[in-house]
């Protein structure tokens, strides 16, 4: 079966013809940072996951280190978009796929910061997606001070001093639980300090809501750390995969099928094992509404 989906894929190619790049590399645009992200100094898990496709396509590969730029107006979803659209990439990875972050792009061009430094202003374009390869859940992790040693609900922790990273998908999990019970207990951990888990570490709060590869992360680099899983898993997962402009379509249908089969082989998984990651797998629905205030505070 494999060798059949590799034939039907260098045949796709074939046909895909300029929009792949017959007898070129493949160009991947991957976020740099701290595990568990990729970076041109570790194996993050988004690297994993773009080698083993290029592997399987039996393609080289080239990637593009961008960092999400850290600012009030900044908006990861049209930096990558701008990236894609300016040319530097032909995919980027590593891409949550929610709705907000996919849809039709504005007609005022984008102002983007290319990795040699230039700043050029960039008409987006539009978006599509292969199929995910991964799925990030959402952990309450313990600190020090934690009163319990397990925990079931967020309700629980009414009254803790609760960390998340400020604005990211944990903030604003633990801003609607319950219409908003435990806003006051939200301490909003800037995206450029050392991180959520090192201020728990150090005592700056009871507990964090983190996505569940960077706990992994932490574990793997602090095997004797103080900080515990409670064992919450929230009931909001993302499933997050490559992205590319709609006029890749040739492209990206030849990643759906690498995916697949990576998946199903369990080849993906084991890089991941290798690395001390735990593959999440993706799950229903493929993409994720609107992020309204309803669906994040939808009862667990």
């Amino acid at each position: 079966m494999r060798l059949l989906l590799r034939g039907v894929a260098l045949a796709a190619a074939v046909v895909a013809g300029p929009a792949f790049g017959m007898g070129q590399g493949l160009k991947v645009c991957l976020e740099s940072g701290p595990p568990p992200l990729s970076s041109d100094t570790h194996e993050g898990i988004d690297l994993i996951a773009t080698r083993l496709v290029a592997d399987w396509l039996g393609r080289p590969l080239d990637i593009v280190w961008y960092r999400v730029e850290d600012d009030a107006d900044a908006s990861p979803a049209a930096q990558v978009n701008g990236l894609l659209s300016a040319g530097v990439c032909q995919l980027a990875g590593g891409f949550p796929l929610v709705s907000d972050a996919l849809r039709a792009p504005s007609d005022v061009p984008w102002p983007v910061e290319l990795p040699d430094g230039e700043r050029r202003f960039v008409k987006l374009g539009t978006l599509m997606h292969a199929k995910p390869y991964r799925a990030v859940d959402y952990r309450l992790i313990l600190g020090k001070s934690a009163a319990k040693t397990a925990v079931a609900s967020l309700d629980e922790v009414k009254g803790w001093r609760l960390l998340a990273e400020q604005n990211s998908l944990a903030d604003n999990l633990l801003l609607a639980h319950g219409g908003g019970v435990l806003r006051a207990d939200v301490i909003h951990v800037p995206m450029a300090q050392a991180g959520v888990l090192a201020a728990l570490a150090r005592g700056d709060g009871d507990a964090a809501l983190v996505e569940g590869p960077q706990f992994d992360a932490w574990r793997a680099a602090h095997p004797d750390g103080a900080l515990r899983d409670s064992g919450y898993r929230h009931a909001l997962r993302v499933n997050v995969g490559f992205v590319a402009l709609d006029v890749q379509r040739g492209l990206v249908e030849l990643f759906d099928g690498a995916i697949a089969d990576l998946l199903e082989s369990g080849d993906l998984e084991a890089a991941f094992a290798k690395q001390g990651y735990a593959l999440q797998k993706p799950m229903e629905p493929v993409v994720l509404p609107p992020l309204t205030q309803r669906l994040l505070g939808q009862p667990e």
